[in-house]
């Protein structure tokens, strides 16, 4: 495990030295990623990569306004992209949403359409029933009529 360190002065900026680091770290790496840092003694490598380190501080310092813009430009991308991935997430949620929606809007329709069905066999049978009471009272009403003639008449026989 490899660790890295940089000690500068506060007129230097953070983002400068962070950029130093990630500088000095992936040339490192590509020089020595193979195992020659795993087994190199103590100070051992200062002699090749000391005037190395000496060239990336010199250029970190001579380009100090541009790798700040840099790194303010990638500040603004990784936000812009965190920006988008909630977006992403919120439209995935929508779509989830909306699927829902959709589902919910079929079993209505279903409903309606049960209760539409249901509502035409209560009304067939409402009617059928208010017709039976409608012949029933037709018939009650007939009956009297029957009745009042023959009591009237003595019978069939109305020659009175």
């Amino acid at each position: 495990m490899q660790a890295y360190c940089v000690v500068a002065k506060d007129s230097v900026g953070k983002q400068i030295s962070i950029a130093f680091l990630e500088r000095m770290k992936a040339d490192f790496k590509k020089r020595y990623g193979g195992g020659k840092a795993d087994t190199a003694i103590a100070k051992s490598l200062n002699k090749e990569f000391g005037p190395i380190m000496k060239e990336h501080m010199k250029y970190i310092i001579e380009h100090a306004e541009e790798i700040e813009k840099l790194l303010k430009v990638k500040a603004q991308v990784s936000e812009v992209k965190s920006i988008m991935l909630e977006n992403i997430d919120k439209a995935i949620d929508r779509g989830e949403n909306l699927t829902t929606l959709a589902d919910k809007t079929e079993n209505l329709r279903d409903q309606a359409q049960a209760y539409r069905k249901q509502g035409a066999q209560i009304r067939r049978k409402m009617w059928y029933q208010n017709m039976k009471i409608k012949l029933v009272v037709l018939g009650i009403l007939l009956l009297l009529v029957l009745i009042i003639w023959l009591s009237i008449c003595h019978g069939f026989d109305c020659t009175n």
